[in-house]
């Protein structure tokens, strides 16, 4: 909806918040003293990545939440509830009423609409905090920690969204903070595995991005480039320990949530600039040899017994440049010490794999756990 230019832009997670503590909270406390809860901003939308823009307010954006519960006894209830208490309530200048809009695919969104209009919903998604998690990312939170064909079916999307979300409310006895510690980062040897399988991806690639070139394929090559640079941010992702979002907001939060991000994008940026392979050239054998002293760096500087190939060679007998990535990830595979996932194949998560949002879906996500087992 077009808002008056005197309602300022406010983030969807400081709208969120201040919705829960001056409006949600007080009605709860006065008419559910004793309704045990999570009111957080955990899922989908930008807003809760903090990347959200003015651009945002035009579809599933405005001041909304999770409120999670123990069990469904309640969320019939509240929903009503909070549709007779919400509908003429603002807050931060901005309606609490929303409609349903259903996408060409199909998804459903809400709109931020005005208070005075017909047919409209709250913004408060009232799910128990086991279902939430059932269909946020397919883990059933009371069987214990995820096993790695949940950690390799993870969206890395959904886990950055559970961890840099924002917890508003959650009652002694659904420790929702204790489930969020549960998902901090990847295990030990997922994330060696993670790393090899993106240093297996560089090695795959590194010298078709020159081969290309040197047939005056330069489309060619500058799409394996690209292919090359999304591997080369992922990879310092999983080397800072830092999940990482899906496409939209990747460079973003590359720049933003990542040390070397900063240092990085402009090298990137040349090659994606660059007219001809040589230069492409040039600027990945920079990359490629920070990237590789990072590695050693964070996997095995306290381990002088381990060598780590950092300078760049020519590829066999042909004039390229490469790290010769496909070495590196042999190391880093020899450090896994859990049989099972030392012989996974070396693709990786679904996340490195495939890039279809439909890939995704739940049901397609519980499959493919599948071809880990």
């Amino acid at each position: 909806m077009p808002y008056p230019d005197d309602i300022p832009f406010i983030h969807g997670l400081d709208l969120s918040e201040r919705f829960f503590f001056d409006i949600v909270k007080p009605l709860l406390d006065e008419y559910y003293p004793s309704l045990q809860y999570t009111a957080c901003r955990l899922g989908y939308g930008s807003d809760v990545l903090g990347f959200d823009t003015i651009q945002s307010r035009d579809h599933d954006w405005g001041p909304k939440l999770e409120l999670l519960l123990e069990n469904e006894t309640y969320i019939n209830e509240l929903n009503l509830f909070f549709n007779k208490n919400l509908q003429d309530k603002t807050i931060c200048g901005y309606s609490t009423q929303f409609q349903t809009y259903i996408e060409e695919d199909g998804h459903k969104t809400l709109i931020n609409v005005s208070n005075n209009q017909e047919n409209t919903c709250h913004g408060i998604y009232i799910i128990t905090m086991k279902q939430f998690f059932i269909e946020y990312l397919n883990w059933t939170i009371n069987n214990g920690e995820p096993t790695f064909q949940d950690w390799l079916t993870f969206p890395s999307q959904h886990l950055l969204t559970i961890v840099r979300g924002r917890i508003f409310h959650y009652s002694n006895h659904m420790n929702i903070e204790y489930i969020r510690s549960q998902l901090t980062y990847y295990p030990n040897d997922i994330w060696l595995y993670l790393i090899g399988c993106c240093w297996q991806r560089i090695g795959q690639e590194e010298h078709l991005m020159s081969r290309a070139g040197q047939v005056n394929d330069e489309l060619g090559s500058s799409l394996i480039a690209n292919r090359l640079i999304r591997d080369i941010i992922r990879l310092i992702f999983l080397l800072e320990k830092q999940y990482y979002p899906y496409a939209k907001w990747f460079g973003t939060a590359f720049r933003k949530l990542t040390i070397y991000g900063s240092d990085l994008e402009p090298i990137l940026r040349q090659i994606q600039l660059t007219n001809t392979w040589q230069e492409r050239e040039h600027y990945f054998s920079i990359v490629y040899e920070r990237l590789a002293n990072i590695t050693k760096e964070k996997l095995f500087n306290k381990n002088e017994t381990i060598i780590i190939n950092t300078k760049i060679s020519q590829f066999h007998n042909r004039p390229f440049q490469v790290i010769n990535g496909g070495s590196i990830a042999n190391i880093i595979f020899d450090q896994i010490e859990n049989d099972n996932i030392r012989q996974l194949p070396k693709f990786g998560s679904t996340d490195l794999f495939t890039d279809s949002t439909d890939a995704m879906n739940i049901e397609l996500r519980l499959k493919m756990k599948k071809i880990f087992e």
